[in-house]
């Protein structure tokens, strides 16, 4: 098995509340040998969507007007920014214990890779 059955049933109940509640998030729940993340900026004051490529972002004023295009357009920068600085000032953390857990303990770790949604759910 290339997933945590208790790690997917857990995220799915995240994501559930994260839509009930309209919360974006970035999310990383661990055991050992297994990880699962979201990416969740689909929002009702988001413009952006999470694909394999990179963050998309659609916003066209011509479509849902100007009021509805800067409220948007606003929800989505202060989101974007949020998320980015709390993910980079963590990143640094994990990053530095990281190397500290290599070079001082021998840490190894296995990537278990990673499969999509619906390869785990087959």
């Amino acid at each position: 098995m290339q997933y945590s059955p208790k790690l997917k049933k857990v995220m799915e109940q995240i994501k559930d509340i994260l839509k009930e509640n309209d919360i974006a998030a970035f999310v990383v729940l661990h055991t050992p040998g297994h990880s699962e993340y979201l990416n969740h900026v689909q929002t009702s004051y988001s413009c952006a969507t999470v694909l394999p490529e990179g963050i998309r972002l659609r916003l066209k004023e011509s479509e849902i007007g100007k009021e509805k295009a800067m409220f948007l357009a606003d929800g989505t920068f202060n989101m974007i920014t949020h998320l980015t600085n709390a993910i980079a000032a963590n990143a640094e953390l994990y990053i530095d214990c990281h190397e500290k857990l290599k070079t001082k303990w021998n840490g190894s770790s296995s990537d278990g890779g990673h499969t999509s949604h619906n390869q785990q759910n087959n």
